[in-house]
């Protein structure tokens, strides 16, 4: 499979597409009926879930080539625009997005949130199984935000979760989503330049004791790669803003002893673990 962008580039005009000098290339869009296989057809490159391409009607995985360009695969969610680009020209390279903006004379979709990031407004090609043209607007800032996690970020949240080492699938993560939608249980997420690279679970629970509340983190999870960006910091933040919120007097969380970097992250936060003992019993 072509790895580079001149290759690509090559093979969407041999497809119809036109591209005007010094319009450049962010991201490549790669066609597929099966997003898994393919990504093993790229081996060694390793692919992310990504959010979805509206514009398109397509699940993605992304991943960054070596000249720094993002390749796109794009699976088909809804009949439409991309599945017609499958039938038409079978699986391979059918969009790009480019970092320019958009012609005043050209007719462009709305702009809608991207798979790489920012959003993108759809130049409507002349035939609608494509090549297809985004014009891509970037993330101003790339500092990390933090929002409340949607159905849409399950299979991000999936590979997160399976990377740590707990397995699950992006219908396990939409399962617990619902779960986790009141006030009182919720999950936050964090991105980085509209990919996410954290996630945060939180229950308040009432006490017996006493007439509030004691929250508890369930689960924090960062992408390891970028650990040394303060993102468990800014999810504990969040998570203690919700314990607030709902009333909590403490929060409190579980570091497992095969985990001496969560347990000095949670201390360097003020968290003791000398306050209570922890017992637990398999059911």
């Amino acid at each position: 499979m072509p790895l580079k962008s001149a290759d690509l580039l090559s093979s969407l005009q041999e497809r119809g597409l036109e591209v005007s000098p010094g319009m450049v290339p962010v991201a490549w869009g790669w066609a597929t009926v099966d997003r898994e296989r393919a990504a093993l057809d790229f081996a060694p490159l390793r692919f992310r879930a990504a959010p979805d391409e509206e514009a398109l009607g397509a699940s993605t995985s992304r991943t960054t080539l070596s000249d720094s360009t993002v390749l796109v695969l794009l699976e088909p969610s809804t009949e439409g625009r991309l599945a017609a680009a499958l039938a038409r020209h079978g699986e391979g390279p059918v969009a790009v997005w480019l970092a320019d903006p958009v012609p005043d004379s050209a007719s462009a979709s709305p702009s809608r949130p991207t798979a790489i990031g920012g959003r993108a407004r759809l130049l409507r090609p002349e035939h609608p199984w494509g090549p297809f043209v985004l014009y891509h607007q970037p993330v101003i800032s790339n500092e990390p935000t933090v929002r409340p996690a949607i159905d849409a970020d399950a299979e991000a949240i999936a590979a997160l979760f399976t990377d740590e080492g707990y397995p699950a699938g992006p219908s396990d993560i939409r399962e617990r989503l619902s779960r986790f939608s009141s006030p009182f249980s919720t999950v936050r997420v964090a991105e980085i330049g509209g990919e996410l690279v954290g996630f945060v679970a939180v229950h308040a629970m009432p006490r017996f004791e006493h007439g509030d509340r004691i929250a508890r983190v369930l689960a924090l999870v960062v992408d390891a790669g970028v650990r040394e960006r303060g993102i468990g910091h800014l999810l504990m933040s969040a998570a203690e803003g919700i314990a607030r919120e709902t009333g909590c007097a403490f929060i409190e969380v579980t570091a497992g002893r095969h985990r001496p970097d969560a347990q000095h992250l949670y201390e360097s936060l003020g968290y003791d673990a000398g306050i209570a003992t922890y017992l637990r019993k398999r059911l």
